[in-house]
């Protein structure tokens, strides 16, 4: 079994080594550390952490709080707050972004290990994930292609074909080239999840692009067989850095 990969965005030092030596002898593994909010955003995108737990309070006018607000508008995976302070009005904020778990400092083993697998016991127990109908990909994925149902045929469609992936509800809508498309009935996170991390890469919360075929990179956008696709602010060092790997 994988282990839960876990960012941990604390301000304390001696606090974020003392979880991180508690996360690794529970048998969970630490993708990082840091303190700061534009560097957690960064890594959230890179390390594509399972869980992540959060400090509301990170010092010089930084906040967990927008670290959560980014991790639901873009990353969509389980968090926990934890925190020294749990007034009613700090808590009414964290209420707000609908945390998966809550923790107080200070805190032991049993209830850093309690405050995780609830939060991905509850994460998973979302709508989303209700629907029992989707497509399972991941056994059809092979070295360089997938097969996606149609009927009762399974099309094969090599990675080099698709151009980029969007959602549509439930759905993910594969986009080949020449504007033909396949329909996953997969979310397009989970979707995601199956694809080669190497390959394919999520720009924005609605797309992923195949980075072979990108054509060109601004601000805002990269340009794929002739279409531009949204890149978020916190996506473009990241995708630039993939990039470079592949040269």
């Amino acid at each position: 079994m994988n282990k839960v990969r876990i960012l941990i965005v604390e301000d304390e030092l001696i606090i974020a080594e003392d979880m991180k030596d508690i996360l690794k002898d529970l048998g969970y593994s630490v993708v990082g550390i840091t303190g700061q909010e534009d560097e957690a955003k960064r890594m959230l995108i890179a390390t594509e952490p399972d869980l992540a737990i959060l400090d509301i309070t990170l010092g010089k006018n930084q906040s967990g709080l927008e670290i959560a607000d980014f991790i639901n508008q873009n990353v969509f995976i389980p968090f926990v707050f934890c925190t020294s302070y749990a007034d009613k009005n700090t808590v009414t904020k964290a209420k707000d972004l609908h945390p998966n778990g809550y923790l107080i400092k200070p805190f032991n083993k049993d209830d850093l290990y309690s405050a995780i697998e609830v939060a991905l016991s509850n994460f998973s127990l979302k709508p989303e994930s209700e629907d029992k109908g989707y497509q399972d990909v991941k056994n059809l994925i092979m070295k360089d292609s997938l097969f996606i149902k149609e009927g009762s045929v399974y099309q094969k469609v090599t990675f080099p074909e698709i151009m980029w992936v969007s959602p549509e509800g439930n759905y993910s809508i594969i986009h080949l080239k020449g504007d033909s498309k396949f329909v996953v009935r997969m979310p397009l996170k989970d979707f995601h999840a199956q694809l080669p991390k190497d390959r394919f890469f999520r720009t924005h919360r609605s797309y992923i692009v195949n980075v072979e075929q990108i054509s060109a990179i601004n601000s805002n956008n990269v340009f794929v067989d002739g279409n531009e696709i949204p890149l978020g602010k916190s996506f473009r060092d990241v995708l630039l850095s993939q990039l470079r790997k592949l040269q």
